[in-house]
């Protein structure tokens, strides 16, 4: 049906109020969206990026002013194209704040304290089987959610240690509390 009409045609009907035009016109750029989508390689959220596409749509509509003689096809597509820059930039600025503070929000998320009344009475416990090294460890890693990497720059331990502790103080608790 949009094929009878120019984009000029449409948008002007659309700026007098008709919602057929609007529905016609988010007919007619739905295959370029998608296309968009399928080259920027984001089908991972289709969905959601064809919501954003079709936002994009509208705020063209709204902003577009044909003196500066752009066709309405060529300024949408320089808008979507920018807002799937932009949807890709973010996320790769959130993947890399994350990478680099994975230790810190990973701390700063876990839950510290005690998980009730028997816990210091269990820590007791478990102070009298294992050595200084696997208590520090298990309590720092199994207890209050502390992530290897920390617990290497902070107590200098290395990653073997770190396993190996953990694997004992497991194996002794175990033996320990049957």
């Amino acid at each position: 049906m949009y094929l009878k009409h120019n984009d000029f045609e449409i948008i002007n009907l659309i700026r007098e109020g008709n919602d057929e035009a609007l529905t016609l016109l988010f007919e007619k750029y739905t295959p370029m969206i998608y296309k968009k989508i399928d080259l920027f390689n984001l089908n991972y959220e289709r969905e959601d990026i064809f919501q954003e596409g079709l936002m994009m749509l509208h705020k063209s509509l709204m902003k577009y002013d044909d003196k500066y003689g752009k066709t309405f096809t060529r300024y949408f597509e320089m808008n979507l194209e920018r807002k799937l820059m932009s949807i890709i930039n973010k996320k790769v600025r959130r993947y890399e704040i994350f990478s680099k503070n994975v230790a810190f929000l990973y701390e700063s998320n876990c839950e510290k304290g005690e998980n009730s009344v028997y816990f210091n009475l269990y820590i007791k416990e478990l102070k009298k089987i294992l050595t200084k090294t696997e208590i520090l460890v298990y309590t720092l890693r199994e207890l209050e959610n502390y992530s290897i990497e920390y617990i290497k720059t902070k107590y200098g331990l290395g990653e073997k240690v770190i396993y190996n502790s953990m694997y004992r103080a497991k194996a002794k608790i175990k033996t320990h509390f049957k």
